[in-house]
């Protein structure tokens, strides 16, 4: 049974990165993945966004050919890695539990909607939910064993996974927990646990390098973001909670809270307490404080990833011992066919964009449409002012959101971005001088269409308009302004 398990484990894995790879080339690159993929081609010790491990992993793929396949190809493989760590992880934290516990395991995470879409393009939190997967095998394998090597590579994942996003200090501080509840204080007498932080401290010196050579910008900018809280609302929290059901699937999202219930009732097997504990210090802390940061509205889906996906092996194990629930099944085949089926409409809906059939996605796909061209269409407007007028104008936009497709499609021309908030622009290309000039391009369909603009300083004039469709049906429309000099 379990070596059946095992093969339909394999095989969801390699159709899902059949699938990925297959859809890899035909999309443009969308917001955040053109803005990675630009992280190596300014390759650095760290950036403002993020640690540089997105950035560290896209430069190992660059000399294939730098393109929409080769940008998605990091994605699919950390995600293939990811179900295949999970598969793993289940039958070395339930060795003795049920037979199917690693396939319903991958099963989890592969029918979670914001999961598939993060396997086909890159954010910081697929290295990170890598390195936390390792993270827990080792942890458990501490606890059974307490071997320097196991300590000695828990360093090591910790500092690849605070190469990889902030919010590894989560894991850390879910392993300490572990390790105070079944051993008390007695596991810091040895040196395992301080050489595994040196070690970590040593991996991660370029993120710190890279902040106190910055003012520590970085660090600044994402504490702001999770600490910095205006009004907290009831409301938004909960929204977050019901959007994690339906982006991590209600059947994971039930089987998550259930079985943390169960454990705290000693409902659970006594030879599996400590598995179910390990994954509950480990997930649940970083899943409470994104839940309570939703209330002032800064939290993005991709965030909670690291935590469902911990979790994972925990709700397969709960959902097996009690398959035999009539109401399990019914909420599983629901929760089952609800997010298939909407993975299924948005991949089948980016692979063919049959807009004339549903015109109500076409806002849902306006960061995916017509930013080559008007990169292009930018250039050359670029280049006829530079020889009407004899200047250098650099390209300019409005938002490092809209900079991050016009550059990646624009490289190797600078992109400077006209707003008053620090972004990674200006590290790479600064601020706009007072005296410069620029071929500042818009997105019509998010601002006021006008014919003169003043913005930061510059007067602005329209001299192009282009329009963007996919099926007959307009997606994008871009403004083109030379900018000058205000004075």
């Amino acid at each position: 049974m379990q070596e059946r398990g095992r093969v339909a484990s394999w095989g969801i894995i390699i159709v899902v990165l059949l699938i990925h790879l297959a859809m890899a080339p035909g999309v443009s690159l969308g917001v955040d993945e053109a803005h990675y993929a630009l992280y190596a081609l300014y390759p650095a010790l760290s950036y403002f966004d993020h640690p540089p491990m997105v950035g560290w992993l896209q430069t190992l793929i660059a000399p294939l050919g730098y393109d929409e396949f080769t940008v998605r190809l990091v994605p699919a493989i950390l995600y293939a890695l990811s179900s295949y760590l999970v598969f793993r992880l289940s039958g070395i934290l339930f060795p003795d539990g049920p037979a199917w516990v690693g396939l319903v395991a991958v099963f989890l995470i592969n029918t979670a909607p914001m999961l598939q879409l993060m396997g086909w393009g890159l954010v910081p939190d697929l290295p990170l939910m890598v390195f936390g997967l390792l993270s827990l095998e080792l942890i458990y394998r501490i606890h059974n064993q307490n071997r320097l090597l196991y300590w000695l590579g828990l360093g090591i994942v910790y500092g690849l996974a605070g190469l990889s996003k902030y919010t590894a200090i989560f894991l850390p501080l879910g392993m300490t927990l572990f390790m105070i509840q079944y051993q008390g204080l007695s596991w810091l007498r040895q040196a395992g646990p301080w050489l595994a932080a040196l070690i970590a401290l040593i991996l991660i010196s370029p993120v710190l390098v890279w902040n106190a050579d910055n003012d520590w910008a970085s660090l600044a900018y994402q504490f702001d973001r999770g600490v910095g809280v205006e009004e907290w609302s009831l409301k938004d929290a909960l929204v977050m909670q019901l959007a994690q059901m339906f982006l991590y699937s209600i059947l994971a999202y039930v089987a998550a809270i259930a079985a943390a219930f169960s454990l705290i009732r000693k409902r659970i097997p006594e030879e599996d307490r400590a598995s179910c504990w390990l994954i509950v210090w480990s997930a649940f802390p970083v899943l409470v404080v994104i839940g309570w940061s939703a209330g002032d509205g800064t939290v993005l889906p991709n965030w909670p990833a690291l935590g469902w996906t911990l979790l994972a092996p925990l709700s397969a194990y709960w959902i097996c011992l009690g398959w035999s629930h009539w109401w399990l099944k019914s909420l599983a085949v629901f929760s089952s066919s609800l997010s298939l089926g909407l993975i299924g409409f948005v991949f089948f809906f980016l692979a063919f964009m049959p807009l004339s059939t549903f015109p109500f996605m076409a806002s849902a796909i306006k960061d995916l449409v017509g930013w080559k061209a008007a990169a292009e269409q930018a250039q050359l407007l670029r280049q006829k002012w530079q020889e009407e007028e004899g200047l250098e104008p650099v390209l300019m936009v409005d938002n490092w959101t809209k900079a991050s497709r016009i550059a990646w499609y624009a490289y190797p021309e600078p992109v400077q971005v006209l707003a008053d908030r620090l972004t990674q622009f200006d590290f790479w290309h600064g601020k706009p001088e007072a005296d410069s000039y620029g071929l500042l391009v818009r997105d019509k369909q998010t601002v006021p269409g006008n014919d003169h603009l003043e913005i930061q300083n510059f007067s602005c004039s329209l001299v192009d308009e282009t329009e963007s469709g996919v099926d007959t049906v307009t997606v994008n429309r871009f403004q083109f302004y030379r900018c000058k000099p205000a004075h």
